[in-house]
């Protein structure tokens, strides 16, 4: 979560900042959310808008820590959290992507239907 005080070039700078210090580290970008600014539930620190961003990356394990580093340095990233998935956790979204979530299952017949 980047301050949500910031202006939008501000914010754009920051989400590549992070980006590059991702790809540097040998990480590889899948996919990049951006729900936006949103009122936040409670100050952090001097912030009460927060710009979310979700940013779902594969990198080494060494490179987590340098990461987390990072935001910890970076005053304008206010808040983050790192996810690590297991491996079935991966296969089970690789199949939903595949698939789909809902699947259809066999309408039930009625009574009048069965007679």
């Amino acid at each position: 979560m980047i301050d949500g005080n910031l202006d939008d070039e501000a914010v754009q700078a920051v989400i590549e900042k992070v980006k590059s210090l991702i790809t540097s580290l040998r990480g590889d970008i899948k996919n990049v959310l951006e729900p936006g600014r949103k009122k936040l539930a409670y100050k952090i620190g001097k912030s009460t808008i927060g710009y979310y961003i979700h940013i779902e990356f594969t990198a080494p394990p060494t490179a987590i820590a340098e990461l987390e580093r990072q935001y910890r340095l970076n005053e304008h990233i206010i808040r983050y959290l790192t996810i690590v998935l297991s491996k079935p956790l991966l296969e089970i979204r690789e199949r939903v992507a595949k698939y789909g979530t809902a699947q259809t299952l066999p309408t039930m017949q009625s009574e009048t239907e069965k007679t």
